[in-house]
């Protein structure tokens, strides 16, 4: 472990060299908030880029519409159990049958909208 004393005899043995050193540094104090800030701006957009892209990620939006899916499901598994007036439990079914709709309308490996399409290209092959 250095000691006062180690440290005092070096900058006795060496005070040129260390006022060379810092003389020739003194611009560089001046430029090194300007350097920060655009070193942190980088850093910054690059964190930002980088989250957006995870959160855009195709696999990433498919987990969180499942769980929005699962979710309405639920409330509507609560609503069907609750007792409610039932003019408040259609209108509930109504609401989870659109989210579905919409969900498979926007979604190209929907199994309902598989299995219509081959039910279509069924019967327009028995047609022929």
């Amino acid at each position: 472990m250095v000691t006062d004393e180690d440290l005092d005899r070096f900058v006795r043995e060496n005070r040129e060299f260390i006022e060379r050193m810092m003389s020739s540094r003194s611009g560089d104090l001046f430029r090194m908030p300007a350097a920060a800030a655009e070193l942190t701006k980088i850093k910054s957009e690059k964190f930002f880029r980088e989250t957006a892209e995870a959160l855009a990620n195709p696999e990433v939006q498919k987990h969180f519409m499942m769980a929005g899916l699962e979710f309405m499901a639920g409330l509507s598994a609560l609503v069907k159990m609750s007792p409610l007036p039932d003019y408040v439990k259609e209108a509930a079914s109504e609401t989870g049958s659109n989210v579905r709709q919409t969900a498979c309308m926007n979604n190209k490996d929907c199994p309902v909208k598989n299995k219509k399409k081959a039910a279509k290209a069924a019967s327009e092959e028995c047609a022929e």
